[in-house]
């Protein structure tokens, strides 16, 4: 999408300039090849009024942006340049800003990230806000991942290397990637250029954990606490990013009661708007007793499958093996239910009769496939799976709405299941609310498991079980199981998962482990947080341990 996408983080070397005036440090951007920074570069000159006598003629060629039209139109007629002004309002655009608005809320009607990348380029193109290019940073890593979106965070940074934030979009986009090198180039440059120390101080932590210098990492740490945040936004942004360094190295070093404290910190971070933990499972099963009247077949059963279990149970890494293979397009943590949910809040009452409730349900299956129909991507696939493994709480309603459709669960030791999502920091929502303590975890996990194997059993023909010890351990056979199961043959790519996970948006948590591959074998450390599992908030666990057959000593 960006002709720039070749260029690496050593553009940032143009960084140097950052304290000079305004018309020197831009000036080298105005006849750029990369579009974005050659119309962001003029838009900012614009609006200081920086522009030179020599320069106004460009105006002309450059007015088919409507953000350097509109910002230039009345410079030219305050110097009374009217022929100049005149020819400027006579270009013809090539996007305007009702245009640019008009495909954003088209994209985001869909959940079309990379329409919604598009759409506010235009926007930038259209209004020159270099706010924007955080948002197309983000668009893009969702839709094709972070190499993709690197260029526009460099462009980012160069427009405006001032803005803390911008910076850290940078870096965050690097860490994330666990790009180390790059990472370290654009601390570097930022050094050589005496900018964002605040941040510097942060991202050296975080770089050193990459390295894996779990000591250095907190020795970082310590001295980027004494720094002075410049802004209370950064203070914000920086604070998670550096409780989760913390916690994760004194994990490293063995230190796991100091770690608990350190995750508990965490989680106390962004609280936002209180949730009542209740309404989750008030929401899964609103709908799951009402009567029915026989419905018509499901004709997509048979090609669309549904993978389950629970968050951190092993999901991100069974995908992004399957999404590896050329018939299977993924669809990863999609709102496709909310539809259903949505529809059925509003139509469905309580005097509906069997025959009406039915209607509703097939109209209501209707609109989950669509939501997955306007994601769609990837050609040549022939079977999608969507993944969202807490929908496993719901299946008394995906048995009602989907009698035929089969299904992908994955498995893996409780006890290491809500301690990796104690372990977290995931977005807020009224599921993963749960996790900011591990007693109201552990009681989300005993609610989605019953409300499971309530309704599906272990020798159930629809569901194919994945443990993921043994998907770890023995790949091949247990991906090679999980394609036949899906009506597939085995295909080479699967092997190559992650690769092809280090190109994709980090959607999850899981994805810093699952572009390391295979090599770094199972993961377990519940013996490790033993003092948690003793308490009587986590006896519910221990059911479901022997269910499965895991060991609770």
């Amino acid at each position: 999408m960006n002709e720039t996408s070749t260029l690496p983080v050593s553009r940032l070397a143009m960084l140097a300039g950052a304290r000079k005036s305004a018309p020197e440090y831009y000036g080298p951007f105005l006849d750029s090849d990369d579009e974005v920074l050659k119309v962001g570069a003029w838009c900012i000159l614009l609006d200081r009024r920086d522009i030179t006598l020599e320069q106004l003629p460009q105006l002309v060629k450059l007015a088919r942006y409507a953000s350097i039209r509109n910002k230039s139109f009345p410079l030219l007629q305050d110097i009374w340049e009217y022929a100049l002004a005149s020819q400027v309002a006579a270009q013809p655009l090539e996007v305007t800003e009702d245009r640019a608005e008009a495909l954003l809320l088209s994209a985001k009607s869909r959940s079309d990230d990379a329409a919604q990348a598009v759409a506010y380029r235009e926007q930038f193109l259209a209004t020159g806000r270099t706010g924007l290019l955080r948002h197309i940073v983000q668009a893009i890593e969702h839709s094709d991942g972070w190499a993709t979106a690197l260029p526009y965070a460099v462009d980012g940074l160069l427009l405006a290397p001032h803005d803390p934030m911008m910076a850290n979009a940078l870096l965050l986009l690097l860490q994330q990637a666990r790009q180390a090198d790059q990472l370290d180039s654009a601390i570097e440059h930022l050094s050589r250029s005496d900018l964002h120390p605040y941040l510097q101080g942060l991202y050296r932590a975080a770089l050193l954990q990459l390295r894996g210098d779990p000591s250095g990492a907190l020795a970082a740490l310590r001295k980027f606490s004494t720094l002075k945040p410049p802004r209370p936004d950064m203070l914000k942004a920086a604070t998670p990013i550096a409780l989760i360094i913390r916690a994760e190295c004194l994990d490293k070093l063995g230190r796991y009661e100091e770690a608990y404290g350190a995750y508990v910190e965490l989680n106390q971070v962004d609280q936002g708007a209180r949730i009542k933990l209740e309404s989750f499972g008030a929401a899964v099963v609103q709908h799951a007793n009402v009567t029915l009247a026989p419905m018509a077949a499901d004709p997509r059963a048979g090609n669309h499958f549904d993978m389950l279990g629970f968050p951190r149970s092993g999901t991100t890494l069974l995908e992004n093996a399957l999404a590896a293979h050329p018939a299977i397009e993924t669809f990863e943590e999609r709102p496709s239910m909310t539809a259903v949910r949505r529809y059925l809040n509003t139509h469905l009452r309580d005097d509906s009769s069997p025959e009406e409730t039915s209607a509703l349900f097939l109209e209501a299956r209707e609109r989950y496939y669509l939501e997955l129909d306007i994601a769609r991507r990837k050609k040549g696939a022939s079977v999608f799976v969507d993944k969202l493994p807490i929908r496993s709480a719901e299946a008394k309603i995906l048995i009602k709405l989907f009698p035929e459709k089969r299904y992908v669960f994955s498995i893996r030791h409780p006890f290491d299941v809500v301690l990796s999502c104690f372990k977290q920091h995931f977005a807020p929502n009224f599921a993963m609310e749960h996790f900011r303590r591990m007693d109201t975890a552990a009681r989300l996990y005993d609610f989605a498991l019953e409300q499971w194997f309530d309704t599906f059993s272990m020798d159930d023909e629809r569901v194919h079980y994945v443990r993921y010890d043994a998907l770890v351990t023995d790949f091949e056979a247990t991906i090679g199981s999980t394609l036949s199961f899906l009506g597939l043959e085995w295909d080479d790519d699967v092997l190559n998962f992650a690769s092809a996970a280090d190109a994709r948006s980090a959607r999850t948590p899981s994805y810093q482990k699952v572009r390391q591959g295979l090599s770094i074998g199972v993961q377990s450390s519940w013996r490790n947080y033993g003092f948690l599992f003793e308490s009587e908030a986590a006896r519910p666990l221990y059911k479901w341990a022997e269910f499965f057959g895991y060991p609770t000593k």
